[in-house]
C-alpha cells in the first residue's frame, strides 16, 4: 500500500518532562478509559518496535502535554539518532501567553520544527468556548505562525469547528490542521450529519486540512462499520490531499494498536485511487508538516 507518514505520534518520558494527564492517571479516565498500562517511556525506537513490518518513512511527533514543551520537542527530534527515519515536531502552546512570542521564535529554531497545536478542548486545559478568532492579540500570535513557517494544529470538539472555521478565516496565510477530525461527541446518525456539515464549512478554506487519528479516543472500543462513514466523510469534506493518517500511538494501544488500526484505515479506503491512498497515508502529512508547501499563498 506504499509508504506511511504517521501524523499523529506521542513520545515521552515521564522520568524526564512528566505529561499532566499521565502523572495522574485519573484524569482523562471518562475520555480514555483504564489507562495504567500506557507506558512511562515511549521512545522512537519503542515505535519502530511496534510498527516493525509496516513501511513507516516518517512520523510527525505530536506533544501531549510535557511540563516543558521545548525541552520534551528538542528530546522528542534526538530520538532520530540512529533511526533512519524522518520526524518532524508539533508542539503544544498557549497562544494567550505573554511569551508566546519567544517560545515560538525558540521552537522554530529546532530541526524538524513543523508546527504548533493549540487546544481549544476545555476537559485538556484548553479555554473551551474562547474563540481566537475574536481576539485580535490572540490573531496577532497565531498569525506569528506563517512567518516562521509553522503550521496551526487545533485541538477542537465538533461543536467547536464554527471557531476554527472563523480562525481559519481571519488568518488565511496560517496553515491550519483540524485534529482528530473535529473530534465529533454526538455519535449519533443525526451528530454525523451535523458534523459533515461542520467540516464542510472548515474545508470551504483552501488553509484548512485534517488529521484523521485518535480514533479509540473518539469513539472507544470500535469497529470498521463503525468508524467507517465518519472518516469518510472527512475526506469527503477535505479531499485525499488535505487529509492525513495517524495512528496516534501509544494511545491507540488501548484499542487494538497499529496493525490493527492501520488494517481498518485499508478497508475503509480500499475504493480510493492509488494517488489519492498515497495522499492520504504519506503526501499530504509531508505537504502540510514537511516541507510546507500546501499551497496556501499570502494574501
Amino acid at each position: 500500500m506504499g509508504p506511511i507518514m504517521d501524523c499523529n505520534v506521542h513520545l515521552w518520558d515521564q522520568r524526564d518532562d512528566p505529561v499532566f494527564w499521565l502523572a495522574d492517571r485519573t484524569l482523562v479516565l471518562d475520555m480514555l478509559g483504564d489507562y495504567d498500562s500506557l507506558p512511562d517511556v515511549y521512545r522512537l525506537g519503542d515505535y519502530l518496535a511496534e510498527t516493525d513490518g509496516h513501511e513507516v518513512c516518517g512520523v510527525v511527533w505530536s506533544d501531549a502535554g510535557a511540563a516543558d514543551p521545548l525541552h520534551a520537542a528538542a528530546w522528542a527530534q534526538r530520538q532520530t539518532e540512529g533511526h533512519d527515519i524522518e520526524l518532524w515536531l508539533v508542539t503544544l502552546g498557549d497562544p494567550a501567553s505573554a511569551g508566546w512570542p519567544a517560545f515560538v521564535r525558540s521552537f522554530a529554531e529546532l530541526d524538524g520544527a513543523a508546527g504548533v497545536r493549540v487546544r481549544l478542548v476545555a476537559a485538556l486545559g484548553g479555554g473551551g468556548g474562547t474563540a481566537p478568532a475574536d481576539d485580535e492579540r490572540l490573531r496577532g500570535h497565531l498569525g506569528l505562525l506563517a512567518e516562521h513557517g509553522l503550521t496551526l494544529t487545533v485541538e477542537c470538539t465538533g461543536d467547536q469547528l464554527g471557531e476554527v472555521a472563523r480562525l481559519a478565516r481571519a488568518l488565511p496565510r496560517v496553515r491550519v490542521v483540524v485534529d482528530h477530525f473535529g473530534w465529533p461527541t454526538d455519535l449519533s446518525d443525526g451528530g454525523l450529519r451535523t458534523h459533515a456539515a461542520a467540516l464542510k464549512e472548515v474545508a470551504a478554506l483552501p488553509n484548512t486540512a485534517t488529521r484523521i487519528d485518535a480514533v479509540g479516543t473518539v469513539f472507544g472500543d470500535w469497529t470498521v462499520a463503525r468508524v467507517r462513514p465518519w472518516l469518510l466523510s472527512a475526506v469527503d469534506a477535505f479531499g485525499p490531499q488535505r487529509c492525513m493518517l495517524g495512528s496516534d500511538l501509544p494511545i491507540e494501544r488501548l484499542r487494538g494498536g497499529f496493525a490493527h488500526l492501520y488494517g481498518a484505515y485499508d478497508q475503509i479506503f480500499a475504493g480510493c485511487t492509488p494517488d489519492e491512498l498515497t495522499a492520504l497515508r504519506h503526501g499530504a502529512a509531508a505537504q502540510w508538516y514537511g516541507d510546507g508547501s500546501a499551497g496556501v499563498s499570502p494574501r
